[in-house]
């Protein structure tokens, strides 16, 4: 075999979307992620609980600065105390030390069946 045509190894594996509070509902579920690592992801598993996580699912992502969220964008929110933005500021500040109102944030939309 001709090595000129062999392609390297590519990890397909999506990423782990991975959660300190795994609480989640049927249907759409909304995660809030400082900064933009997570914007444009197309796939990721979504991590359960105890130990065990999703197949694959879509991910849409969209970019926002927090202070401008609304409790209408975060209704479908995993975690219920993050469903309004004094709760998810609350949140974000014990997540990430240091988090600020004007910073950008990352909407990661999925959804789950049967949650």
């Amino acid at each position: 075999m001709n090595s000129r045509f062999l392609r390297p190894a590519m990890n397909l594996e999506p990423p782990l979307l991975g959660f300190s509070h795994p609480l989640f509902h049927t249907g759409r579920n909304t995660s809030v992620r400082r900064g933009t690592r997570w914007h444009g992801v197309a796939l990721a598993r979504i991590e359960l609980g105890d130990g065990h996580h999703s197949d694959p699912v879509p991910l849409h992502t969209e970019l926002r600065r927090f202070d401008t969220l609304t409790a209408a964008e975060l209704r479908n929110e995993h975690d219920p105390a993050c469903r309004t933005p004094e709760g998810l500021l609350a949140v974000m500040e014990q997540l990430y030390p240091g988090f600020q109102r004007d910073e950008v944030v990352t909407l990661v939309h999925f959804d789950l069946v049967n949650a």
